[in-house]
């Protein structure tokens, strides 16, 4: 990769942020260098940049926007301010990425404005030498403004230029994944998720479901023909390789009927669409036959046309772009316009409507797999949106898949593997076009969200996991979603000598403090056996096995005539409990049940942020008490003498020793001489910024000795209006 003209030489200094660690005269200097990775090259770089960031009150004044340098590497932007680096600390710290850093991969529109007019800024169109303020969106909804009218004259166009070369890559080797070659370690969190590049993981997975009867593990080099398919999946038993290959040819991207999933004898299997020149049906048909034959008791299979009943991705990108810009006004004035009709704008964009869609008819294939019927999920190529469907079904029906290490099972399984073409679909390269754009995966995201709302006792893993989920995707220092498919990434192994990384290496990305939150602390993993005295119980709400989420999340309650024993939350959402176990949910899919994601989509809007307090505030409420608890059934149980600490438990101690430090909130206005910090209800991903103000706490913290005020949990005066 080229260097340009303000290029620095590289360091071997890794996970490292420059952030936190650049001498205070070296702010606004040329000399200054920044800390960077392996393979880590500066780009350009602009001295007096001024970033606007929301107003906020500091000893009287009001305080809008930081000076500093702004620095564009192949890597990331990063602008280093001393002040704000005193005023404002984000929790989540991330080791690659400082709390104003944004890698390039997750910017998605750039604007320059000149002489007060707006153009956005693309690798299509020259950029004006008087550029006066760029405007940043990134793709996780986050913002950045950037004025220059301190600068030398022609940054505005420098930096734009630089941005436009590292930004909008037009080839998939430009990323900086090729480059960032350092050794990788793997840690035993990592090593435990089943990546399915192994034929034994997907012939254990046929034996967990009890489905090696019918259906048999494939393997065959697909990477020599540029496949989208794995080396190894699942097909019907009965049918030889040659056999499976011939029908095969038939479809899509070569993709028949493969198996994911299977209940008692029941298959979930994926399927592409007949090829464009194919009219008769006869192939389908017979393939259809074959799947019938690997039921043992020989019952018709249900084809769900997902193509006829969901939105396209040309439709979801279309949604996700109007959410997109209603989430990411220019400025207060914008926000103020658009705030009266808010709700009608979101309707507009029918993401909700689309998120109901797909719970509806996840909900209706498992029922179906519940009664025994073979359900076909068939598409165009079979890698879109049979992947959301698929995985929400198995979501609903099978429990090991809601922890944290069976969500990234199925991750692995369903949109990795069978190669959901994520560098498509994110617009990792910009010479895709643009009709191949559409973020399937957060669609998915915020219908597992949905469901966490819905069932907050029956996920391990918290919405904060799935926030930062979303936010890994824009990564390019981890592999697991930056390619099409498994094929693209044997090459790019073996011809580019990429280093294979996986996102669920999580503390190679944060903390003990940061991987505390990841953890849902309302999760009891065996609710089948707790709530199995409430189903016989005529008033289940005054049983001692009530679950406490009701009360803590204050959920709606319904009446529900359905048949049988399901056990009904207090949003309305049926949980089904059965045998051995068997947990099935049964979730709410109508579009007044649907709620907006406000933690993935608003923590970027100052405005509508509830500084201390908002739910994060119970959130923390219960992961104290909670690892309180444990620590006295520790405490009182002799046989856990020498036992070693629990992972977990060690990752809250941190966080609680962090806040302990951070957090200092008092009602006595004499004792508050000194600056506190205190959360705001976008906690972990907005900023903490310190305050003299007497605040309402919820939470009084000095010398690690944590008490609640519950009389101000959820307080609504601290409004910022």
């Amino acid at each position: 990769m080229p260097t340009m003209s303000e290029g620095r030489s590289k360091t071997k200094q890794n996970f490292t942020s420059y952030v936190n660690q650049v001498p205070e005269e070296n702010f606004v200097s040329n000399d200054f260098k920044p800390k960077l990775l392996s393979g880590e090259i500066e780009a350009a770089r602009a001295n007096n940049v001024c970033m606007y960031i929301a107003s906020y009150m500091k000893d009287g004044k009001v305080y809008g926007e930081k000076t500093g340098t702004l620095l564009i590497t192949n890597f990331r932007l990063s602008f280093v301010s001393l002040d704000m680096d005193d005023d404002q600390i984000s929790f989540q710290s991330n080791r690659f990425l400082g709390s104003s850093d944004v890698s390039l991969s997750n910017i998605d529109r750039i604007y320059q404005f000149v002489d007060k007019k707006k153009r956005i800024i693309s690798p299509q169109v020259k950029n004006s030498s008087r550029i006066d303020k760029i405007h940043i969106v990134c793709k996780n909804f986050k913002t950045f403004t950037f004025g220059f009218q301190l600068s030398e004259i022609g940054k505005g166009k420098y930096i734009a230029d630089a941005l436009v070369k590292f930004a909008f890559p037009a080839r998939h080797n430009l990323l900086f994944l090729y480059r960032f070659k350092e050794k990788y370690y793997s840690t035993p969190a990592s090593e435990s998720v089943k990546m399915y590049n192994k034929k034994s993981d997907w012939f254990q997975e046929l034996e967990r479901c009890n489905a090696s009867g019918g259906w048999r593990v494939y393997s065959k080099d697909c990477r020599v023909s540029n496949s989208s398919l794995p080396m190894h999946f699942v097909v019907p038993k009965h049918l030889s390789d040659v056999d499976y290959d011939n029908i095969s040819k038939s479809f899509r991207n070569n993709r028949s009927a493969i198996w994911v999933w299977g209940h008692k004898d029941a298959a979930l299997v994926r399927l592409a669409e007949l090829n464009p020149d194919i009219t008769n049906t006869t192939v389908e048909n017979i393939l259809l036959e074959h799947v019938r034959r690997c039921d043992p008791q020989k019952r018709q299979p249900r084809l769900l046309e997902l193509y006829k009943i969901l939105p396209s991705i040309q439709d979801v990108n279309l949604s996700y772009i109007k959410l997109r810009d209603l989430c990411t006004p220019d400025n207060d004035q914008q926000f103020m316009a658009q705030d009266s009709r808010f709700y009608s704008l979101l309707e507009k964009s029918y993401w909700l409507l689309y998120v109901s869609l797909c719970l509806k008819h996840s909900d209706a294939a498992a029922k179906m797999l519940r009664d025994g019927q073979t359900v076909v999920l068939q598409e165009i190529n079979g890698r879109d949106m049979c992947c959301v469907i698929s995985s929400l079904v198995q979501l609903l029906l099978d429990s090991s898949f809601r922890t944290i290490r069976g969500f990234q099972n199925l991750i692995q399984k369903e949109w990795i593997i069978l190669g959901h073409p994520f560098s498509d679909r994110l617009g990792h390269v910009s010479s895709v076009k643009t009709t191949e754009r559409s973020p399937l995966f957060l669609l998915f995201l915020d219908c597992t969200w949905q469901l966490l709302q819905q069932f907050p006792e029956a996920f391990e893993f918290s919405d904060v996991f799935l926030t930062t989920l979303w936010d890994s995707l824009f990564l390019p220092i981890f592999d697991t979603f930056q390619f099409n498919s498994e094929t693209e990434r044997y090459q790019a192994l073996h011809a580019e000598h990429v280093v294979l990384r996986p996102v669920w290496d999580w503390e190679k990305q944060f903390d003990d403090k940061d991987l505390a939150l990841f953890t849902n602390p309302l999760y009891r993993p065996k609710l089948a056996q707790a709530l199995q005295p409430i189903q016989s119980s005529n008033s289940s709400s005054q049983s001692p096995q009530t679950p406490v989420a009701s009360s803590l999340y204050n959920l709606r309650h319904r009446q529900d005539d359905s048949n049988g024993l399901p056990v009904v939350n207090g949003s309305g959402s049926k949980l089904q409990v059965l045998q051995h176990d068997e947990q099935f949910l049964e979730p709410q899919c109508c579009l007044r049940d649907i709620e907006l994601w406000q933690q993935c989509y608003f923590r970027w809007i100052p405005h509508l942020e509830i500084k201390y307090g908002g739910i994060a505030q119970c959130d923390l409420l219960n992961r104290i008490l909670l690892n309180n608890v444990c620590k006295l059934r520790k405490n009182l149980n002799n046989s856990a003498v020498g036992e070693t600490p629990d992972a977990s438990n060690e990752r809250m101690d941190a966080l609680e020793h962090i806040l302990s430090t951070m957090i200092v909130q008092t009602r006595d206005p004499d004792a508050a001489s000194e600056a506190s910090m205190a959360i705001s209800s976008f906690f972990p991903f907005s900023s903490i910024i310190p305050t003299t103000e007497t605040v309402c706490p919820e939470l009084l913290i000095g010398s690690n000795d944590i008490t609640f005020s519950h009389d101000s949990m959820y307080e609504t005066s601290s409004l910022n209006d």
